[in-house]
């Protein structure tokens, strides 16, 4: 039984984008002289392992979605945000032209965290923890947050999606 190709995503391990795409090591160290390191066995089979390219960002001081898209284009894959689903699946979310009728009482915007290689997960949740009934948190970010998405429906939300725009992307959360 063959195993799909990752997908390249800022959660992506190191080592799984190098097994499934040995050709991107090149692109890699291009980014950053930190990547020198993946020349070293013992790192590519330990840290790799356990590294996003969201923390490889960080640590090369490479802005995240630049570098996943890249990366992307490099092996003809579309950029974040234009058509960007997990592993291939279905959109897991529903996009939809119209913004729903409850109102929008907070509006997190996720990029500086995203561009400052963190991971904007426990501040979403937390916020949208906050929200009464009625009430509804508008998510911009730089891609379709689709891991965060799968949390929050989980939790009993409502989640729209409004068509990607180049660059940006508003997700809405209704409790």
């Amino acid at each position: 039984m063959s195993r799909s190709k990752t997908a390249i995503t800022p959660d992506t391990k190191v080592a799984d984008l190098l097994r499934d795409y040995p050709t991107l090591e090149a692109t890699l160290l291009q980014f950053s002289p930190a990547f020198a390191a993946l020349k070293n066995p013992v790192l590519r089979k330990t840290v790799a392992r356990v590294t996003s390219l969201q923390q490889a960002a960080k640590v090369g001081n490479v802005p995240v979605v630049e570098m996943v898209n890249v990366l992307r284009k490099e092996i003809g894959m579309a950029e974040l945000g234009e058509s960007f689903c997990p592993d291939g699946e279905e959109n897991p979310v529903p996009v939809s032209l119209e913004t729903p009728k409850t109102p929008v009482t907070l509006t997190l915007d996720v990029r500086p965290i995203i561009e400052e290689g963190d991971h904007p997960k426990e501040i979403v949740l937390t916020q949208a923890d906050k929200l009464l009934p009625g009430e509804c948190m508008e998510l911009i970010s730089p891609f379709p947050p689709a891991p965060l998405i799968t949390l929050l429906q989980q939790k009993g939300f409502r989640v729209t999606m409004l068509p990607p725009q180049e660059g940006l992307v508003r997700t809405l959360v209704e409790r």
